[in-house]
């Protein structure tokens, strides 16, 4: 009776330290308030190398962001396959979280751009990707206004 109950005692054992270790961490933070120029989801955006911005935010005390990866798409399926088609930073190991300057593709007038972010936290543990958030451009050039 003892030994079936150490056996199943050690069995729980086991299997939770096999799925604690076979997870991927995640950072407790995630993505809030995404903005473009300021603005949630803009259109008529004139600025051709737009700024991005952004809110970590976790229940934890003391967690800070210290990388991010921004990606820029062309549709909301390729954004929604973490394709950015116009724009992949990479990982780049800063704490910027205000204005982060588009740099990608040239972006055209009436052009609609979905993007999302990740971070990093102190850990260099990386957090899941922030909702998508888009913006549109404004109608860029004299010849665009028929």
């Amino acid at each position: 009776m003892y030994i079936k109950a150490f056996i199943t005692i050690l069995f729980f054992c086991v299997l939770i330290l096999f799925i604690g270790c076979s997870t991927e961490k995640v950072s407790d933070i995630r993505i809030t308030d995404m903005r473009c120029e300021y603005r949630a989801n803009p259109l008529g955006i004139d600025e051709r190398q737009p700024r991005l911005s952004w809110i970590p935010v976790s229940d934890l005390r003391g967690q800070t962001q210290t990388a991010y990866e921004i990606i820029v798409a062309s549709d909301e399926n390729k954004i929604n396959q973490n394709n950015g088609d116009l724009w992949s930073t990479g990982k780049v190991n800063s704490n910027q979280t205000i204005n982060v300057v588009y740099m990608g593709k040239e972006l055209d007038s009436g052009q609609r751009s979905f993007w999302k972010v990740r971070i990093w936290d102190q850990d260099d543990t990386v957090s899941d990707w922030s909702d998508m958030a888009w913006w549109e451009m404004a109608l860029l050039n004299p010849e665009d206004w028929t």
